[in-house]
């Protein structure tokens, strides 16, 4: 799958749901939960242990079906062995040229972080495919559509504090998709092994930013 066929599916689906989970095995399953839910685009973060190995897995599990990312990337060599074992989008909190080079390089997705309009405007002149605008919970979804005034070109992520009650706000703001952790991978539910929470909250998610294009 191509760098556009992946950004396409991205938009389509609306949300990225982010993992920060204590071990690989939970990981997996939470993965699963959320598939099952019809979210396919799923983030590791390297706060997850062996979370390139995990994202390796899920590929020869999911195939295409399913798009896959690593996150907290902060170095070209890390980028470039999550984009090896199989990652297609490359998450970081910050902005980082040879992160972005690394990812045009091998026609991967890159989406680093940002939050002035300034650092928006570097990553995006350095060739970032997304920027996710975080902490996006200390301003709310006005700010999206603040960026967009001068700034409509950026495909903007809003992540941190994305939930299902203010999913919608953020899509009707520009948002080309969210980021979303807690709200959908909840520590709490993998700990008393309810995956099907995880599944219902992938459900009800989609369904909001399916709800707030319509409208």
């Amino acid at each position: 799958m191509d760098k556009d066929s992946v950004l396409n599916r991205i938009h389509e689906l609306g949300v990225i749901g982010i993992f920060r989970v204590d071990n690989p095995e939970d990981c997996a399953k939470a993965m699963d939960a959320l598939r099952e839910g019809g979210l396919h685009a799923l983030e590791v973060t390297l706060t997850t242990p062996n979370a390139i190995q995990v994202v390796h897995e899920a590929r020869k599990r999911y195939g295409d079906e399913t798009i896959l990312g690593v996150g907290t990337v902060l170095d070209a060599k890390t980028a470039e062995r999550a984009i090896k074992m199989g990652a297609q989008i490359i998450v970081s909190p910050s902005v980082h040229k040879e992160i972005i080079d690394v990812c045009r390089k091998n026609d991967v997705v890159s989406c680093p972080g940002a939050f002035t309009a300034t650092e928006v405007v570097q990553a995006w002149r350095w060739g970032a495919d997304l920027v996710k605008i975080f902490p996006i919970s200390q301003v709310g979804p006005g700010y999206i559509e603040a960026l967009r005034g001068p700034l409509p070109q950026v495909k903007y992520v809003p992540t941190g504090g994305v939930d299902v009650q203010n999913a919608g706000a953020y899509i009707k703001a520009g948002a080309f998709c969210l980021g979303v952790g807690g709200g959908l991978v909840s520590k709490k539910a993998i700990a008393a092994g309810r995956f099907d929470l995880l599944t219902q909250a992938a459900r009800e998610i989609l369904k909001a930013v399916r709800d707030a294009r319509e409208a």
